[in-house]
């Protein structure tokens, strides 16, 4: 089978959630299929997107992706693979399903619905393309991927598709994360203590770092001497009032530093040196960090919401969404007692038995196999 995908996420120095999931698919695909990834590289003006394929990678030099991304977010935009080779599959691993005329089947990744449960959360200009882009790409995708049995649930209904047209491929951590990383992050980053408590993700409502905060400042203070509350936060939207939050500890003497983006060889160091990573999310269509922690051996934290149930199983903690008080205390219960800290991470590795790539490009297969031979 000759499978495509869709890679210009990965054409960034910094890769975001969506990037990092794009990476891991294309080189699970590329072990199972002949596969090949395509971005858009308008007069070589993006970096090579850091992936490891068999075959080159394929630069669409239409026109920027910006201008691409426009004209197909209002309907307009020509089929994105006029001058490139045949496949039987082309993935499009970030919500819209492109125009192609190469592709006999064309699959989409819906990785969540925050747009339609917490639009207030959505950057503004974002939340209109997505509202315009994901009814239609569901409508026009031959088969959804999404990450989790909590989206899938959501999207049966909400756009009363058949569950069969949906499969779910969960995230598997990097191997990266499973390999003892000895890289100086303390002193590189400016970690002011030796243990901390960790978090990862973009600066953008939906995290809920206000509720994190709140928690880690109400701590005792031989904890918060002993422990610093360290944020690895990117760039992301409505960000004034997490920004306020990390301010006001600051200002008020609390260890609270965000190092802003990690580069990709030090994360698993930041996790592995972790006494805890903390999830507060209101919302998410996967949980990546939690099984990036559990695959560390660093313990996990995540609100009590489906989808990181989901991804935690029985080796997290979980506390209330929202409530700064439920936070301080499991960060409290758990950093003081070693026996629990060592439950939960036997518990994770355990738990990280559950996810594999290979099943998921199996699922992949199986479904574009069954829709070839409907079509011939």
């Amino acid at each position: 089978m000759k499978t495509r995908i869709e890679i210009s996420s990965l054409a960034s120095k910094n890769l975001s959630g969506v990037s990092n999931y794009t990476k891991l698919l294309a080189e699970a695909l590329d072990s199972h299929t002949e596969t090949d990834g395509v971005y858009f590289n308008f007069l070589n003006r993006q970096p090579e997107p850091n992936l490891l394929l068999k075959k080159l990678l394929i630069k669409n030099c239409l026109m920027p992706l910006r201008v691409y991304a426009k004209l197909q977010s209002y309907n307009i935009a020509p089929p994105f693979d006029i001058f490139l080779p045949k496949t039987d599959l082309t993935i499009f691993p970030n919500f819209a399903t492109w125009p192609a005329i190469k592709s006999k089947i064309r699959a989409t990744v819906i990785h969540d619905l925050t747009y339609m449960y917490y639009p207030e959360l959505v950057d503004y200009k974002n939340l209109k393309h997505l509202r315009r882009v994901i009814p239609r790409s569901i409508k026009e995708a031959d088969f959804i991927i999404t990450v989790s049995e909590s989206v899938k649930a959501e999207l049966v209904k909400e756009f009363s598709i058949n569950p069969e047209k949906c499969i779910v491929t969960t995230i598997p951590p990097d191997s990266n994360y499973l390999i003892r990383n000895n890289n100086e992050v303390h002193k590189k980053y400016k970690i002011p203590t030796l243990k901390y408590i960790y978090f990862i993700g973009n600066l953008e409502p939906r995290k809920d770092l206000p509720t994190l905060i709140e928690a880690y400042r109400n701590l005792p203070n031989n904890i918060k001497k002993e422990y610093s509350l360290v944020l690895a936060c990117g760039n992301g939207w409505k960000t004034e009032k997490s920004r306020q939050s990390i301010k006001s500890a600051q200002e008020a003497g609390e260890n609270v530093i965000n190092i802003g983006f990690v580069e990709a060889q030090d994360r698993p160091a930041i996790y592995q040196k972790a006494s805890v990573l903390v999830m507060p999310s209101l919302y998410e269509g996967f949980g990546m960090p939690i099984l990036e922690a559990m695959a560390s051996g660093c313990p996990v934290i995540a609100s009590d919401i489906p989808v990181l149930r989901e991804s935690g199983g029985k080796a997290a903690l979980f506390a209330k969404a929202g409530d700064s008080d439920s936070f301080s205390f499991n960060i409290k219960k758990l950093l003081n007692d070693k026996l629990l800290q060592k439950e939960l991470t036997e518990k994770g590795k355990q738990h990280l038995k559950n996810f594999s790539w290979d099943k998921n490009v199996e699922k992949i297969i199986k479904q574009t196999n069954k829709l070839l031979s409907i079509k011939k």
